[in-house]
């Protein structure tokens, strides 16, 4: 059995170069799948018929504004931000280092055939 020190997950992420590229590569992710924390602020606020049927949206920019004209409200919007965040880069990195401990104990596995 290893040591949790000598595991793949933790060599890798000791790693510095590695590092940086997951915080890019965790931000480009949550960049570019912002609008699903558009769509739940909506369906939070408005119901899942207003964005589906009734095509209310968030507009761009800032004070945060729906199409209908409205504010959004300040702890919706702060608590869809935060929860698709934490969920985005906790799930992504509990994945990489469970497929990473994962491809540790298969690679170990066949090196002892």
């Amino acid at each position: 059995m290893r040591s949790p020190e000598d595991d793949l997950a933790t060599r890798v992420f000791s790693k510095k170069w590695f590092a940086i590229a997951w915080v890019v590569f965790l931000g480009a992710v949550v960049t570019r799948f912002w609008w699903v924390r558009d769509a739940a602020l909506v369906w939070l606020v408005y119901g899942r018929d207003a964005y589906l049927r009734g095509g209310v949206r968030l507009l761009p920019g800032k004070p945060i504004r729906f199409s209908t004209g409205d504010l959004a409200p300040r702890w919706a919007d702060m608590a869809t931000g935060f929860g698709f965040f934490f969920i985005v880069v906790f799930g992504l990195s509990i994945l990489l280092i469970a497929g990473l401990r994962l491809y540790d104990r298969w690679r170990s596995t066949r090196a002892a055939v």
